[in-house]
């Protein structure tokens, strides 16, 4: 089991016995938090928001389609982020709603979400399962996000892509 308190080396492999850990630990901070739903942005935030809006019994749910990387691969060419669509924003106007990605790095990808949940009358609460320290050119997490769960220095896998190299 990983130690989410140590920074993880570059292209590390999470199972899923580390995500549940990660959302378990998420869903520690999060506790108390009064929520309104649950969005997660599309396609890898789904899977880690669905485990969160589990832990924190939080049913309302919707989904932010943002796209930037231009492929699955390792490394995938990114572009600014681009929202391709959304579900179930309109009922969450007026509440404040966690925004759930699987890693943040630069930021970009979260922002863009946020930017529409507000614009969408939601109030947003962040969090993510993985900061990637190396895209944040020594900025602070926090200033992008406001819970994550562990720091690591590179590309990482998640075990719902499917990938067989590291």
């Amino acid at each position: 089991m990983l130690d989410p308190t140590r920074p993880l080396p570059v292209a590390h492999r999470f199972s899923w016995e580390d995500i549940a850990g990660l959302a378990r630990l998420l869903g520690d901070r999060l506790a108390g938090t009064q929520l309104g739903g649950v969005v997660g942005i599309a396609r890898s935030g789904l899977i880690p928001a669905v485990i969160l809006s589990h832990i924190l019994g939080v049913r309302q749910f919707a989904v932010l389609d943002i796209a930037r990387t231009h492929s699955d691969a390792i490394e995938a060419e990114k572009s600014q982020p681009a929202n391709r669509g959304n579900l179930g924003l309109a009922a969450l106007r007026g509440r404040r709603v966690l925004l759930v990605d699987d890693i943040v790095g630069q930021g970009l990808t979260l922002d863009a979400a946020r930017r529409e949940l507000i614009a969408a009358g939601a109030d947003p609460v962040t969090a993510t399962l993985v900061v990637n320290r190396a895209n944040l050119a020594g900025r602070d997490p926090s200033a992008i996000v406001d819970h994550w769960a562990c720091e690591v220095h590179g590309w990482v896998i998640f075990p719902w892509e499917g990938k067989d190299d590291a």
